[in-house]
């Protein structure tokens, strides 16, 4: 028996070195890595349309009826925005953005409009923007356009992720299992959404990519086109930062030149959102219009340090207890990073690291602070942009299959029965009766 047993291992091992022999010099090549992306995104589109027959929604729910507005000055949605099983929630604010952006606000006064109607200042408008232009160039509806925006981002970012400059860095098989770990992650379906994060993923992998092979403009270009897509898009910036300055410590030039070459670049990687300060200076007085604006409308003005210090012991029991359990997906965050931070990014040239940090540090950051008195809603959707946080995932359960196996089964049972539940099935107490309400009272 154990000589049949070691003869069974025997042959498992030499299967399973056959198999990566086999895959891994594929897997570096253009046609695998472009097939990955392709399979990846059909496999969240066919999730979230099979998520959508729970509700009994269609893909689109009213063909040939776009959103539009009857009343664009006084209407506060436009009709039909959420007519598409992947436009939901947030999505009806860019949607309305991309529609009449800031045309029927009041003029500049003493305070901000925040409930005027036809004026919607507590979200970024570039996503929103973005997709009327490639309506326009297109013809499509700004619905489809801005679901295109997503899809073809989100190709770029799946296709960047499995390139060489990760793969030389973090190992093939971490490379892929941190694929694996993204795309199963709780909130992994807002690839194929219309929503903000997969133009902020891309732009913020690729200022990475620009970083690492030294292209210094354009990836200050990309920090600063993501710096002005969502409040968190600013971590970018800092990171890209924080790499160009960390070099220089190290080399230590004699001369001002370089400084000032990182200075103005520096500058570059937060133009996004100097942009949108200076407009919205202009427009209304007020540089931090989004910030106030945010915080007035969702009743978190208190927004900051204060807020954690010393943490409200109700916010964190709500952000555990509510339905999403954002709390519990903030605390993974953290325990994985401060697990595999080292060994995932060791590999990675000193510049590189500290962008890296930077950018884990300031993304966590930002969001726990202004979502702290909201108790943490939307932090899962938010710890996307947080990719060395799956890159450690991968250095930490590589080594450790059955750990992998499990938290793979977790992360997908949470994203399936809770949160594209909840995306799909829009706002509302059905939400609660379908996705929620079954794991508390069981049938």
């Amino acid at each position: 028996m154990l000589a049949v047993g070691l003869k069974g291992g025997t042959f498992l091992q030499l299967v399973r070195q056959r198999l990566v022999g086999w895959v891994a010099p594929r897997a570096v090549t253009v046609p695998f890595r472009l097939t990955v992306a392709v399979v990846l995104l059909g496999l969240q589109i066919l999730v979230a349309i099979h998520s959508g027959d729970r509700f009994n929604a269609r893909f689109n729910a009213a063909p040939g009826s776009p959103p539009h507005f009857k009343h664009p000055a006084t209407d506060w949605a436009p009709t039909n925005w959420d007519r598409l099983i992947v436009s939901r929630w947030d999505t009806g604010n860019y949607i309305e953005l991309g529609l009449r952006g800031y045309q029927y606000c009041p003029p500049r006064g003493p305070t901000l409009p925040i409930h005027a109607p036809g004026c919607n200042l507590a979200f970024y408008p570039t996503y929103g923007l973005f997709g009327r232009y490639v309506a326009r160039l297109t013809g499509l509806p700004i619905d489809f356009a801005m679901w295109a925006i997503s899809l073809v981002s989100s190709f770029v970012f799946l296709f960047l992720w499995t390139g060489k400059d990760l793969t030389s860095r973090l190992g093939l098989a971490e490379t892929y299992l941190a694929l694996l770990f993204f795309n199963a992650y709780t909130t992994g379906y807002c690839l194929v959404m219309v929503q903000t994060e997969p133009l902020t993923l891309v732009l913020a992998l690729g200022a990475f990519v620009a970083f690492a092979r030294r292209h210094r403009l354009l990836g200050a270009v990309l920090a600063g086109a993501a710096s002005g897509v969502r409040v968190t898009g600013i971590a970018i910036g800092f990171a890209f930062a924080a790499g160009l300055f960390w070099e220089l410590l190290r080399t230590r030039p004699r001369t001002i030149g370089p400084w000032l070459r990182a200075a103005l670049l520096a500058i570059v990687g937060v133009s996004g959102q100097l942009i949108l300060m200076a407009y919205h200076a202009h427009r209304f007085g007020d540089p931090l219009t989004y910030i106030h604006a945010h915080g007035l409308l969702f009743h978190h003005e208190h927004a900051g340090l204060g807020a954690l210090l010393p943490p409200d012991p109700n916010l964190i029991e709500a952000s555990i207890d509510y339905p999403l359990h954002e709390g519990l997906w903030l605390a993974a965050a953290l325990l994985w990073f401060v697990l595999g931070h080292r060994e995932a990014l060791h590999r990675f040239p000193v510049a590189e690291q500290a962008f890296w940090y930077v950018s884990y540090l300031a993304t966590v950051g930002i969001a726990t602070v202004g979502m702290m008195p909201m108790a943490l809603a939307g932090m899962s959707r938010y710890l996307l942009l947080a990719l060395p946080m799956f890159f450690a995932m991968a250095a930490v359960m590589r080594p450790r299959p059955l750990l992998a196996l499990i938290w793979l089964a977790m992360s997908a049972w949470h994203f399936w029965n809770i949160d594209i539940c909840t995306y799909t099935g829009g706002m509302g107490d059905h939400v609660l009766m379908v996705c929620h309400t079954p794991h508390w009272v069981r049938h």
